[in-house]
């Protein structure tokens, strides 16, 4: 592999430079500089809560940590490396400590949370009927496959996109069509052409929108959306828009819930969300639910839910989001915050670096794409690259389908201390110094 020059990080990206010998501690040692070299003002709200504390996930059954080698640093399986909101673990505790868990209703409160949230966060006005509660956001998904389609019919996902929309799609015997994003080498768009030919065809019935989308990171904006339920409606053809990163809009973006932007929207649309990405919730997997305005949709799916006796709560779904829709926002913020430093520690790393590989700004969640096509190497050796030589466990671009070659998902929801690590660890297996 071509030797690239490595260019010493100076101003704002020294930081990423200067790393402790090892994660096990806190970061005490690195302020951060403006572009003019002086200390700015650590953020209040950001020293409310330690998200620079490196929390020990053995004895937990992590996915994330299990599936590492010894060694490795795991920044693949979209869960992050914080404590789960205070609110949301104080909750959880009292609740427990009630010493009741029997059978469980869901009570009003959960559908209150759930309207005041979206109206307060996303600047949507829900009703109570449209709401329900979902046994997780991919299970409610593909139930939503097996009421409205047949095997053999057609299903639109958008690549590079979540591999899991095509995975049980498969399973289930549908036909997954792709319409690809376009991207000029900065920026993914909707190939709104190529959607309105790709839907033309009979047999299409569902277009599965990632809003915001994983793994490119990108904030639907409004007139994107409109299109896409014109469009849709128009070709008879629902929206299932999976939203569960919607509340991880870095600052500068809001997201926009499909079935808000139109009365296409609400025709056509089933919404589905969770505060498990948010809140770090993702152990608690069967904490989702689904906001479907239309009653034609709606009453099929929800009764399909209850015949499939999917449609009850357990109680720690219920208490979790309840304590985060309705005490958690102020911990949000400050992890939105946090996470925004985070990006651009890796944006400005690869900025100031000359490593081949780009960094695509997410504007939205805690996963940054990297484009690895400069470096020269099919997609199995560029793994390589990274999980035996940097020590760096990452998510192949390859499995979010057409365009994700020569592409990898970082999760970067760790403290700041170990992505600089990481970042560090790719410019020693490069030796290039």
């Amino acid at each position: 592999m071509k030797r690239r020059k490595f260019i010493k990080i100076t101003s704002k990206a020294a930081c990423a430079a200067a790393l402790l010998p090892s994660v096990g501690g806190l970061i005490t040692g690195c302020t951060n500089l403006t572009d003019e070299g002086k200390p700015t003002t650590p953020s209040v709200a950001n020293e409310s809560w330690n998200f620079d504390e490196v929390v020990d996930r053995s004895g937990t059954w992590s996915i994330k940590y299990g599936r590492a080698s010894e060694g490795q640093i795991p920044m693949w399986i979209a869960d992050m490396d914080f404590r789960t909101a205070p609110a949301v673990s104080s909750a959880l505790k009292e609740r427990l400590n009630r010493d009741v868990l029997g059978y469980t209703y869901t009570p009003d409160e959960f559908y209150q949370s759930i309207i005041h949230w979206e109206k307060e966060m996303h600047d949507w006005q829900v009703e109570k009927d449209w709401v329900a509660y979902c046994p997780g956001v991919i299970t409610a998904i593909n139930q939503a496959y097996l009421t409205f389609t047949e095997p053999g019919d057609g299903i639109v996902v958008m690549p590079p996109v979540y591999n899991l929309f095509r995975m049980y799609a498969e399973r289930l015997g549908r036909r997954v069509i792709d319409c690809p994003l376009l991207f000029d080498g900065k920026h993914y768009r909707m190939d709104f052409p190529g959607l309105e030919r790709t839907l033309s065809s009979s047999d299409i019935k569902i277009l599965v929108l990632c809003n915001p989308h994983n793994p490119v990171g990108i904030v639907w904006g409004p007139d994107d959306l409109r299109r896409i339920a014109s469009i849709c409606r128009q070709k008879g053809v629902l929206v299932i828009s999976d939203e569960i990163h919607a509340d991880l809009t870095l600052p500068g973006y809001q997201h926009t819930p499909f079935c808000s932007v139109s009365e296409d929207a609400s025709a056509v649309g089933l919404v589905f969300a969770s505060p498990t990405k948010s809140f770090n919730l993702a152990g608690v997997s069967m904490t989702a639910y689904c906001i479907i305005p239309n009653k034609e949709l709606r009453e099929p799916y929800l009764k399909q839910l209850r015949d499939l006796k999917l449609d009850e709560a357990p109680i720690p779904s219920l208490v979790a989001t309840i304590a985060a829709y309705t005490e958690g926002a102020p911990w949000l913020q400050s992890l939105r915050e946090y996470l925004q430093g985070n990006v651009q520690e890796v944006v400005d790393f690869f900025s100031y670096n000359d490593l081949g590989i780009k960094a695509i700004p997410p504007q939205a969640s805690f996963l940054v794409w990297l484009d690895c096509r400069a470096m020269g190497l099919q997609q199995e050796e560029l793994m390589r690259f990274f999980s035996d030589k940097a020590g760096l466990l990452l998510s192949n671009g390859a499995m979010y389908g057409q365009g994700g070659e020569g592409f990898v998902r970082m999760n970067i929801g760790c403290p700041r201390k170990i992505v600089k690590e990481a970042l560090e660890r790719m410019v020693q297996a490069l030796d290039i110094r």
